[in-house]
C-alpha cells in the first residue's frame, strides 16, 4: 500500500494523540471526517498502524527489563520465532543482522523470573547457542511514536533518505 501526504499527516496526528477524534483529525488536515474514517479503517487493516497503548513496565510493577540477543542455529529459525511469539514475558522479538540472530525485549517481575526464562525456557530451545542479557535500570525514552521522519514528512523524506 502506499501512502499519500494525506496519510502521513493523519499518521502523524494519531502518533501525537491516538485519542483524539476522526473530526478533529480531519479539521487539522482539512479533510472530511469520513475521508478520515475511511483513511484510518484501511491504515489499520492493512497494517500500516497499529493503534494501543504505551504501558510503562516499571510502573505495571515489571522490576526487570531484559534486553536478550540470542545467536542460533539458522536451521531451527522459523520454530524459535514462533517460541518466541508464545511466550507472554517477550514484548518484541526481531531477527537482526551482526552479532546476535535474534533480540528480544522481555519483562519480568523479578530477577528469579529472568533466570528462570533464560534457564528453562530459552536456553532449552533447540537452535539457541548462545544468548546474552542486559537488563535496563533506567527507562531514558520508551515510545512506539516514530517521529515525522519515519513517516516520511520530515527533512529525511525532503532528502530522498
Amino acid at each position: 500500500m502506499k501512502l499519500d501526504e494525506l496519510d502521513r499527516r493523519i499518521i502523524a496526528l494519531l502518533q501525537e494523540d491516538a485519542r483524539q477524534s476522526n473530526a478533529e483529525i480531519a479539521h487539522r488536515v482539512g479533510s472530511s471526517e469520513p475521508t478520515v474514517r475511511r483513511r484510518v479503517d484501511r491504515l489499520v487493516e492493512n497494517q500500516i498502524i497499529k493503534i494501543v497503548a504505551v504501558v510503562q513496565p516499571f510502573q505495571l510493577g515489571y522490576d526487570v527489563v531484559a534486553i536478550v540477543g540470542i545467536q542460533t542455529d539458522h536451521r531451527f529459525n522459523d520454530a524459535i520465532e514462533r517460541e518466541l511469539e508464545r511466550m507472554p514475558e517477550v514484548r518484541f522479538a526481531g531477527v537482526t543482522l551482526g552479532t546476535y540472530d535474534m533480540v528480544v525485549e522481555a519483562w519480568f517481575s523479578s530477577n528469579e523470573e529472568l533466570r528462570s526464562f533464560l534457564h528453562d525456557r530459552l536456553f532449552k530451545l533447540e537452535g539457541v547457542l548462545r544468548t546474552e542479557s542486559l537488563q535496563v535500570l533506567k527507562m531514558v525514552k520508551y515510545t512506539y511514536d516514530w517521529g515525522k521522519d519515519a513517516i516520511g514528512t520530515g527533512h529525511m523524506a525532503a532528502r530522498g533518505s
